[in-house]
């Protein structure tokens, strides 16, 4: 008697653990579509390339944002954020942000293939930085309580400043081709590999 019921607990958990998994619900949307995945691979990729940092990446939306990241200065050889020798040259001036967001559609509505469009929002600093032209700035600027506002080269502004932030500049159009036509090709080729 006792040998029938282990015999049959055994059997139950063994059934048990054969049984197949019950699919997640599902809201109308299919995001394994291996089309959709080999733009979204290739748009990760391209994005850690140009060294962007992902804020968000929303498979179900197709939408990637990233952080603002500083841009290249004219002895950073070895990135690629900045197309022109201007935007090189502004970079390394004063201190300039590049945001990427990334979008990934069908190319039509009833299309089985997807591609990726690029925007890259420029941006530039608007914290002040000290100026010291004497020494006694720069004793106020190391011990003059923290309190103490430092307002002495502000004075003949005639606008308010604004010292919380970034302030927007444009677009890059250039970075936004290169970048977009990039995660297109390589897209590409990764199907062609799945598929070849």
């Amino acid at each position: 008697m006792k040998e029938i019921m282990i015999s049959s607990l055994v059997l139950v958990v063994i059934l048990a653990g054969c049984s197949s998994p019950v699919p997640p619900p599902s809201d109308g949307k299919v995001i394994a579509d291996e089309n959709f995945l080999a733009v979204w691979d290739a748009a990760m990729e391209v994005l850690r390339e140009y060294r962007f940092t992902i804020d968000r990446a929303d498979k179900r939306e197709g939408i990637i944002t990233t952080f603002p990241v500083v841009s290249r200065h004219w002895f950073e050889f070895w990135r690629s954020d900045t197309t022109t020798a201007r935007d090189t040259l502004e970079a390394s001036l004063q201190t300039i942000y590049r945001r990427a967001t990334v979008r990934i559609r069908r190319i039509a509505p009833d299309s089985p293939y997807y591609s990726a469009s690029v925007r890259v929002s420029v941006s530039r600093s608007d914290r002040l930085n000290p100026q010291v032209t004497c020494t006694s700035e720069a004793y106020d600027l190391f011990l003059s309580p923290e309190e103490v506002p430092r307002v002495e080269s502000l004075t003949g502004l005639s606008r308010p400043i604004h010292t919380e932030g970034e302030v927007e500049i444009g677009r890059d159009k250039n970075l936004e081709r290169v970048m977009q036509d990039r995660i297109n090709r390589l897209a590409a080729k990764k199907l062609t590999v799945l598929k070849g």
